[in-house]
């Protein structure tokens, strides 16, 4: 019967952003749709162009990205104007492929939150069932600065997001509340928390014949950094560190894996000027951009990988990365705010956090893991949660039940 129920289940999935590109986005949906079609579920996917090709066993439509000239872009009618037009002509041409192929549920994978919006419009449009995803907040979200119209703008399109959902996917109870609150009671009942996901089969490095180094400890991060969340507090523990003991210094070793993206507010210069400043130029690598697949390899080789949150009161988000931090094997240690949602996942996991203020206790636990006098021991049957086949359980009962 549960398999009846699953090959009913025929959805148009608007993710923009896929593989190949390498964006959180696209490697988040390049585990989730693997696993769609291992649980029964063949969706059709619509995506931008600039994308390539992938290499995926379903459906897979184009569409361009909307662009306008820089000098009109500034222009805030005719750029709302333009986009209208161009969400309308997608909203046709999608509603000519759910036809097609006979699709009965649109999920919407944002960011960016266009596929949201056009999900929103094909709702309106043709009544088909409607499953929005928020990653990160719109209107909410504190990292973004906007005008006074830009917002307001903004909260008309999420509103109407809201208003056509079936159901609103978040990946945690905080971002769910943060959005949803503003909202009527009866919408409030759409919100549902479905997390972010690992997939065991990514790691190609087997647990037990992964070389350790006894004589060398080494840190890793991996990602970007923000104005907000960037290393200096990780900086400060190892100059303490250092300071207190200089035969650390030939042990320590901490890589920092793809922070030269250049579309942040922190840039790898003035993340090499802080290395400077604490004196760890023999202590910190600086490694370029690596694949998703390449990047997991990183994390199963490392002893220790570092995760820094948001500086706010009290984060939002559990960023996809502490999910494959976590699958990793590796061990994990956090900079958050307490009761956060990175702080809460990796007490749950079984590994600890440190808030801004404790830099002094980061570095003596640092120094502690270094030496080998604090062992830890990973929380499975909690992780097991976050497995793809896990999640994807989750969604296709949400979809049968959308249905």
């Amino acid at each position: 019967m549960e398999k009846q129920e699953k090959k009913q289940i025929k959805p148009l999935c608007l993710s923009f952003w896929t593989p190949p590109t390498n964006r959180p986005q696209a490697i988040l949906i390049g585990k989730m749709i693997p696993e769609w079609i291992n649980q029964g579920i063949r969706p059709v996917i619509v995506t931008y162009e600039k994308n390539g090709d992938w290499n995926i066993d379903t459906p897979v439509y184009k569409i361009p990205q909307f662009k306008l000239p820089k000098i009109l872009n500034r222009i805030l009618p005719i750029r709302a104007y333009m986009r209208r037009r161009y969400q309308n002509q997608i909203v046709r041409n999608l509603i000519e492929i759910i036809k097609k192929h006979d699709l009965n549920l649109i999920f919407s994978f944002a960011n960016p939150q266009e596929s949201n919006v056009i999900g929103s419009i094909i709702k309106e449009k043709a009544g088909t069932p409607f499953v929005s995803h928020f990653s990160d907040p719109w209107y909410d979200n504190p990292c973004v600065s906007m005008s006074f119209w830009r917002k307001k703008m903004v909260l008309k399109q999420e509103k109407r997001i809201i208003k056509n959902s079936n159901v609103a996917i978040f990946i945690n109870a905080y971002l769910r509340d943060m959005v949803m609150k503003k909202y009527p009671q009866e919408w409030q009942k759409r919100g549902v928390v479905i997390h972010h996901s690992f997939s065991p089969n990514d790691y190609s490095l087997k647990k037990n014949t992964i070389p350790k180094n006894k004589n060398e400890f080494v840190f890793s991060y991996v990602g970007v950094f923000y104005k907000d969340r960037n290393p200096e507090i990780i900086f400060q523990a190892l100059n303490k560190i250092i300071g207190d003991d200089k035969n650390l210094a030939q042990k320590i070793k901490f890589q920092i894996i793809g922070c030269d993206s250049g579309y942040t507010d922190f840039p790898i210069d003035k993340v090499k000027k802080m290395i400077a400043d604490y004196e760890l130029d023999n202590v910190v690598t600086l490694i370029p951009r690596v694949s998703y697949q390449e990047s997991l390899k990183y994390m199963q080789l490392s002893d220790c990988l570092i995760i820094v949150d948001l500086k706010y009161e009290l984060g939002y988000c559990l960023p996809s990365k502490i999910v494959d931090y976590a699958g990793s094997g590796s061990v994990i240690l956090g900079v958050a705010n307490q009761d956060s949602p990175v702080a809460n996942f990796l007490q749950e996991l079984g590994y600890k956090s440190f808030t801004y203020e404790q830099i002094n206790e980061l570095a003596s636990y640092m120094k502690k893991i270094i030496t080998g006098q604090i062992k830890t021991k990973k929380n499975d049957e909690f992780l097991n949660q976050f497995s793809v086949a896990s999640t994807t359980r989750e969604l296709l009962k949400l979809f049968s039940k959308v249905i």
